[in-house]
């Protein structure tokens, strides 16, 4: 009996001893990639003064965002700087401030041009004053249809890994200048218009709101719906197609104007600058921009006529 147990237990002993060959072997081959890094990126959100993006886009010619006082500037190819769309910027800084690593893709250089986090790739660089606190690039994406999630790939200076992240990087960061720039004509709260006044080349008529709250053209009832409508879609217009060298001489006076009088925010204008080459048109709410005003149609979003808001009949 004794022999029995101790045959058992020998057993069990080296099961055991086998049972703990295979943990060592397989944590050893594995050490590496389950131990890795996951917070990859080292900044403060609250200190980046500056992001310089080398984008697919502009065949990687730099992309500088900075930050001037309290706004944020996008410098163009003349040596030129526009105001920068603020929401954008931050949405950036947040996303980078964000992301960590779900795994290690690859531990080689040689893997660097298949997950395009070469010089392929979109380069950024993220600054807090004068120190480069990241300079990473991003890679392609992969598309998982199960689950619907969608990862990026990429990779941070001085670590060969790759790594791969949540989110599709690429379309916030692979962008041209002007994706980043305000584009904005108006954005506001129509209920606090009173009047809007059309000065155009043959014609001129006013869009007022009586004491009751009914919107009249001169004076008489405009179609409340076709009204509203406009009103809506007019305090939140945005444009497309900048035009940042124009006709200097076609400014001296516009072709068509709205007025815009607002009890929150005195008045607004836009005008439009017409000739035989150029259509602009220009906000006060944004006085350094000036747009395409072919562009979607923009102009006809604008510069409706008086028939189009009055009831038929």
């Amino acid at each position: 009996m004794f022999k029995n147990l101790s045959s058992k237990n020998l057993s069990v002993v080296f099961g055991i001893l086998l049972l703990l060959a295979v943990i060592f072997i397989y944590y050893d081959s594995t050490h590496e990639e389950r131990t890795f890094k996951k917070d990859i990126v080292d900044i403060d959100t609250s200190k980046v003064t500056a992001i310089s993006i080398y984008p697919k886009a502009t065949n990687h010619k730099e992309v500088k965002l900075f930050k001037e006082g309290k706004y944020w500037k996008v410098q163009l190819g003349n040596n030129k700087s526009y105001p920068a769309e603020a929401s954008k910027v931050v949405n950036l800084i947040n996303m980078l401030g964000g992301i960590k690593a779900n795994s290690v893709a690859a531990q080689s250089e040689s893997k660097w041009n298949e997950f395009r986090v070469d010089t392929s790739g979109t380069r950024v660089k993220v600054f807090e004053g004068s120190d480069n606190t990241l300079d990473m690039t991003i890679g392609k994406f992969s598309y998982q249809q199960q689950v619907r999630s969608m990862s990026s790939y990429v990779r941070v200076k001085g670590d060969k890994n790759i790594y791969e992240v949540n989110g599709f990087l690429d379309f916030a960061f692979n962008q041209k200048p002007d994706y980043f720039r305000n584009n904005t004509l108006l954005n506001v709260d129509f209920t606090h218009w009173k009047r809007l006044t059309f000065t155009y080349p043959d014609t001129s008529f006013q869009l007022a709101k009586d004491s009751s709250g009914y919107w009249l053209v001169n004076n008489v009832k405009s179609d409340s719906i076709k009204t509203v409508n406009f009103l809506r879609t007019l305090s939140h217009l945005s444009g497309n197609g900048f035009i940042d060298n124009p006709d200097q001489s076609l400014l001296n006076k516009s072709t068509y104007t709205l007025s815009i009088e607002s009890s929150a925010l005195g008045e607004i204008r836009l005008s439009a600058f017409v000739s035989p080459n150029q259509f602009l048109i220009h906000s006060t709410q944004n006085p350094e921009a000036y747009f395409n005003g072919n562009a979607n149609d923009l102009w006809k979003k604008i510069f409706v006529g008086r028939k189009y808001l009055m009831k038929k009949g």
